[in-house]
């Protein structure tokens, strides 16, 4: 071996050495950075002729496992959605008021049918029937704010998919012009960001990646695509504030790309059935309104019952009794939303130019009748009470509630049990281990000292060459 080529070894020795402690540090500065990927410095033997000629740095490469992202992307999405599906079944059970709750429908329930046997009891007081009054109003608006709770939830599940559709767009926008970088500038930090954002809509919408040289395209779990060559545009029209008896179609939007249906809650084939965007739908089109429907079935059970003629001789027979459908005198029609609607009959309450006395007296009472006389309350009472009153619903409705919240949390533990196990295995197969990167560093300093010593020895021959020659 020549001096030359010696010198020419060992300086692309100190380059090698230098370029592998760049990776190093920055492998160790990013431990921590969420979505970074370990790096390391692609190197390979230079050959002039026949002859090695030292190290060659062929520049950075990220560490990849496709098997393990691929488990993990999916174990995000089911995450994502059970995450959902848990807080939107808390909410509801909040809405409704456990067994236990003393502000719930179930308490309303209990407290009115309190109040109708206090007053039965001793129906010359009048702070009883005031009490019995207010227990009934407290009942109706119980049910309201239930009723408007789930409207409410409904329209932020619309509002939640139009971001999240945005949010997508703008990430495959993004992707796309990664996608069009010159090849050879998909860089390991272009790949970390282009990672992110496919995390970001897999989330939302579980996709599939799909790699074409330097290029990913991205599927549905469908089988729609997402972004090929260019992004193809997600579509999705919210409506704003949901109202009770409005449904997918008729006016809510579904979700489609290409004209292609993706509506989780659809019949679409290609309809998409995790991830975030799956668990909004769920609600908004499934899980809110049939516990809307629980909650009218109560009012409803309420409204029929009292607006039987026996319930009240005194009423007009046919119309509504002691509560009404917004004031609706006719018990017939009881259409969606009623528990937002559902009244106590204007006959007894003084603000609507009623009077409680007729709690006592009867709805069509036309004068005061007997102070002691309480028969009419006891009638009242049978009605609410015959066949375990609406009680018996709620109570069916507060135990299915409680049932859903149990499941849907335990989904949401097994997947997030899922999720972690999945993202430590990618961490293991990706992430940086700081203690083994230290370790690299003694030996890269090992080796930049091995090279310095080599080029220190050819410097130190040259220098006896050269005074030989004087």
């Amino acid at each position: 071996m020549t001096v030359s080529a010696a010198l020419n070894i060992a300086t692309s020795g100190l380059a090698a050495a230098r370029a592998r402690a760049d990776v190093a540090a920055g492998n160790v500065a990013n431990a921590h950075t969420e979505g970074y990927v370990r790096r390391a410095a692609a190197l390979s033997e230079r050959v002039i002729g026949t002859q090695g000629a030292g190290v060659r740095l062929l520049g950075e490469t990220r560490a990849g496992a496709s098997h393990l992202t691929t488990e993990r992307m999916r174990a995000d999405a089911l995450a994502s959605s059970a995450s959902s599906g848990a807080e939107a079944a808390r909410r509801l059970t909040e809405l409704f008021g456990g067994p236990n709750d003393e502000t719930g429908v179930l308490a309303a329930l209990a407290d009115f049918e309190r109040s109708l046997r206090d007053a039965a009891a001793t129906p010359e007081s009048e702070t009883l029937l005031l009490g019995l009054r207010d227990a009934g109003q407290a009942l109706t608006t119980r049910l309201g704010e239930a009723s408007e709770g789930a409207d409410a939830m409904r329209s932020e599940a619309d509002r939640d998919i139009g971001i999240a559709v945005v949010e997508i767009n703008d990430a495959l926008t993004r992707l796309e012009a990664l996608n069009r970088l010159p090849a050879g500038e998909t860089t390991p930090a272009v790949e970390d960001e282009r990672q992110r954002l496919i995390d970001g809509i897999n989330a939302d919408l579980p996709v599939t990646v799909l790699r074409q040289g330097d290029d990913v395209h991205l599927v549905t779990e469908g089988g729609a695509f997402l972004l090929t060559s260019t992004a193809h545009t997600v579509e999705f029209t919210p409506m704003g504030s949901v109202g009770r008896t409005h449904a997918l179609g008729a006016p809510l939007s579904g979700i489609s790309v290409d004209g292609v249906d993706l509506t989780p809650t659809g019949t679409g084939p290609q309809r998409s059935s995790s991830g975030r965007i799956a668990a909004l739908f769920s609600q908004r089109d499934g899980e809110v309104p049939a516990f809307q429907d629980a909650l009218d079935e109560v009012a409803v059970d309420l409204v029929t019952r009292f607006a039987a003629d026996e319930s009240d001789p005194t009423k007009t027979p046919g119309e509504a009794g002691l509560f009404t459908d917004g004031g609706d005198p006719s018990p017939s029609g009881l259409g969606a939303g009623i528990a937002g609607r559902l009244r106590l009959a204007a006959a007894v309450d003084p603000a609507q130019g009623g009077t409680v006395t007729r709690l006592r007296d009867g709805l069509g009472a036309a004068a005061t009748g007997p102070i002691g006389n309480g028969d009419q309350l006891g009638r009242f009472l049978s009605t609410l009470t015959a066949d375990g009153g609406p009680a018996v619903r709620a109570s069916a409705l507060s135990a299915d509630q409680g049932a859903k919240l149990q499941s849907a949390e335990g989904r949401s533990v097994a997947a997030a049990i899922r999720q972690r196990g999945a993202s430590d295995a990618e961490i293991g197969a990706l992430g940086v281990d700081t203690d083994k990167e230290l370790q690299d560093m003694m030996l890269i300093e090992q080796a930049y000292a091995a090279n310095a010593r080599v080029l220190q020895t050819v410097s130190d021959m040259m220098d006896v060459l050269m005074a030989a020659v004087r």
